[in-house]
């Protein structure tokens, strides 16, 4: 059974409500199926939530994700004085399935058709020392919640889908420190330096000192997509920014980054961007 909370790119979460609570005595979680996802803070105490089954109990410094249409409910295991602030709201309908996991590659600067299909997982529960900032974040929400002003329940959504983001990022961040993203970062920093020519496996193998086989499978399970892939819309990043930046025509924006033959070079572009370099530029101005 699927208990995460997924958002996706290019859609953000619509709020319905956001609050602060405490509690003094003796307090159980609401028994309820919902038709909107939850967000949990705790500041102090703890609490206790079982959704379909399985228990969590929150701490201090902990965050709760909670899926709508599963049943959650609580036993009397509040400690008196435990508050914590919430955010329910909905997530945008698509097909997460369909959408691509991984985040585009960092680097990428120009627009790729993907830079938005993808979704994002968020962290069920847990804490990181970013979390010490979440209490200013909710204050400044719950305020412009309140606050009566134009687009106040967009900005307010605007703003805790920011919030996930970081969230995410931060739980992220704490675990993404292994040896296969140290490669992937190499990778992608070899090919960033070298973006302006033809790709070379062995090259890149001996710069690492590591099998190029072992280097493309880590780099494909970290990233979704291959070495070759990545290089090839790196080089393609620098055609972009010959484009804007000099008078060079398209065969010549080819001829510097090691495309020799202007037709290869325009076949390649169009895969990746969904149009020819000469269409691409007419959209700059």
């Amino acid at each position: 059974m699927i208990t995460d909370v997924y958002l996706t790119a290019d859609r953000f979460p619509l709020v319905r409500d956001v609050g602060y609570h405490r509690v003094e005595g003796t307090y159980a979680h609401h028994d309820r199926t919902l038709d909107f996802d939850v967000f949990f803070y705790v500041v102090e105490g703890n609490m206790q939530v079982i959704e379909e089954g399985r228990e969590f109990f929150v701490q201090e410094g902990e965050h709760l994700f909670l899926r709508k249409g599963l049943h959650h409910w609580g036993e009397p295991f509040f400690t008196p004085g435990t508050s914590w602030y919430w955010i329910h709201f909905d997530t945008p309908a698509s097909n997460v399935a369909a959408l691509n996991e991984y985040e585009p590659l960092q680097g990428l600067g120009a627009y790729f058709p993907d830079h938005y299909a993808y979704h994002i997982r968020l962290p069920k529960h847990g804490s990181s020392p970013w979390h010490l900032s979440l209490r200013q974040l909710l204050d400044a929400i719950i305020h412009k919640f309140r606050e009566p002003e134009a687009n106040a329940m967009t900005l307010v959504s605007i703003e805790a889908y920011a919030l996930f983001l970081q969230l995410n990022k931060a739980m992220l961040g704490s675990r993404n420190s292994g040896r296969s993203d140290a490669i992937s970062k190499q990778v992608m920093a070899y090919l960033a330096e070298h973006a302006d020519r033809p790709f070379d496996s062995e090259v890149l193998g001996r710069h690492l000192n590591l099998n190029y086989s072992y280097l493309s499978s880590v780099f494909r399970r970290e990233t979704g997509q291959s070495i070759i892939e990545a290089h090839t819309k790196l080089r393609l990043n620098k055609a972009i920014e010959l484009m804007r930046g000099t008078d060079l025509n398209i065969a010549e924006i080819g001829e510097r980054l090691g495309f020799h033959n202007p037709f290869y070079f325009s076949r390649v572009f169009k895969k990746i961007l969904g149009s020819s370099p000469t269409e691409y530029r007419k959209r700059f101005y």
